[in-house]
């Protein structure tokens, strides 16, 4: 999205995920990476152009495939521990942190 919307929910979603409770992988053209993996999210998102985003919380069970083209918006409610991801033509998923 060229309003930084998906790579800005990586980022978020991956500094809620040190809470250990949501589980993220990254794909791009040619590679996978989970967010345990990750040494350096922000040189990793600016560099290897993630177009993918998979997201599970180990709470709920709730997951989400979220590309990059699909993604409508998204809250973080942090009262709630909560992400919320809309995708086009999908429900929004509520994901616990």
């Amino acid at each position: 999205m060229k309003d930084g919307k998906f790579k800005q929910l990586i980022l978020d979603a991956y500094k809620k995920s040190s809470k250990g409770n949501l589980v993220g992988i990254l794909y791009n053209a040619v590679s996978t990476y989970g967010f345990s993996d990750m040494k350096d999210i922000d040189g990793f998102v600016k560099n290897c152009n993630p177009d993918m985003l998979y997201l599970k919380s180990k709470f709920t069970g709730n997951e989400i495939d979220v590309y990059e083209w699909e993604l409508e918006n998204y809250k973080v409610k942090e009262s709630e521990n909560t992400i919320y991801i809309k995708c086009k033509n999908k429900m929004e998923v509520a994901l616990m942190y």
